[in-house]
């Protein structure tokens, strides 16, 4: 229970089934910040003390969970939960959904991706969280919905704007950036950016999140250029709606995505966004909506950044427009789409 999207809509559909009068179990192999919010959710946990990724008793663990639950459907999400999640349910004859958060680029040819394929293949079912994650499955099976992530739309609302403390507040812009510092969210062109930016803007610079290349990211701000502006590279922001809300840009220029959740509670935070043009963004947003720049330029992304700062009624005004759209994402309208789904596997297993 990570501090990635994917755990965060997992405990989200995880409360909202049970609202939908679902007995929900989650069995999960590690705590994280979503932790509490699975705990309040009203699902039954399940932990499996495992020593690390590839402990062989695993599989032991959850064929007893799954014996004892005896469930009448198992959804995994994520890749180790794709491997003993759907194994345990294939041995128990249970029907079992394959979950697709991100989309084709993400699965270069190793061989980890041709054995998450060939469960999904053997899935009853595939749910993707976009169009884009449903085209990489459209080669391999027909039995595949596709469900968008889910917004806390209500929690967002109260949520009460926030300065990030290390910023202070000198009243100057603040471009946000929040995810993984993974190469997939393309953090080289996002740093070049953001060093262009600086050079022409007194502007403040909020990098928020964890991964591999946040130490790429730190030496960044600790080499760049003085100026009254402030570089802060944070880790996971507990308060990151608050961020967004006193945020003057928002910017994504991720290589590939699912359904982008920080895109999306940006829309719903209301704050102007610059992100990259791809197929995941492009479902959500166009050019009424967001300034969308090539992938892999960072004059572009720059120069986007630079007409979000100088002309603020157009870019307030795309904001408005995807925060409307926004409100298209409701928890409560992923879980009714996942309990359909549910529904309809369950009524293929039975004949009825």
């Amino acid at each position: 229970m990570g501090g990635g999207g994917a755990e965060r809509q997992l405990s989200y559909l995880a409360a909202e089934l049970v609202r939908l009068g679902w007995v929900v179990h989650v069995a999960t192999c590690r705590r994280g910040p979503n932790w509490e919010r699975l705990v309040a959710s009203g699902a039954t946990i399940h932990e499996l003390a495992l020593r690390g990724p590839y402990d062989l008793r695993a599989f032991g663990a959850m064929r007893a969970i799954v014996r004892a639950v005896r469930p009448w459907l198992v959804q995994v999400w994520m890749f180790q939960m794709d491997v003993l999640g759907g194994t345990s349910a294939m041995m128990s004859g249970i029907p079992w959904i394959f979950s697709e958060r991100a989309s084709a680029p993400a699965y270069p040819l190793t061989i980890k991706n041709l054995v998450r394929r060939g469960l999904g293949c053997c899935a009853t079912a595939v749910i993707a969280n976009s169009a884009a994650g449903d085209a990489y499955w459209r080669a391999w099976t027909t039995r595949r919905f596709i469900v968008s992530n889910g917004l806390p739309l209500d929690e967002i609302a109260a949520a009460p704007p926030v300065v990030a403390p290390l910023l202070g507040d000198g009243g100057r812009p603040i471009l946000l950036f929040a995810g993984r510092f993974e190469p997939e969210k393309n953090i080289g062109v996002l740093l070049e950016a953001l060093d262009l930016v600086r050079r022409r803007h007194d502007v403040d610079v909020l990098c928020c999140g964890d991964g591999p290349l946040r130490a790429d990211a730190e030496r960044w701000a600790a080499a760049a250029r003085p100026g009254p502006g402030r570089v802060v590279i944070g880790g996971y922001a507990t308060q990151l709606w608050g961020l967004m809300k006193t945020a003057t840009v928002l910017v994504s220029p991720s290589l590939f995505e699912g359904c982008p959740n920080v895109v999306l509670e940006g829309m719903a935070c209301g704050v102007p966004l610059v992100v990259s043009d791809i197929p995941a963004h492009r479902e959500l947003l166009d050019a009424s909506a967001a300034i969308l720049v090539p992938a892999h330029s960072a004059s572009a992304l720059a120069a986007a950044i630079e007409t979000a700062l100088t002309d603020r009624p157009a870019a307030l005004a795309r904001a408005q427009v995807a925060q409307a759209r926004a409100f298209r994402h409701s928890l409560s309208a992923a879980a009714q789409q996942y309990d359909a789904a549910y529904r309809h596997v369950l009524r293929g297993r039975m004949g009825s």
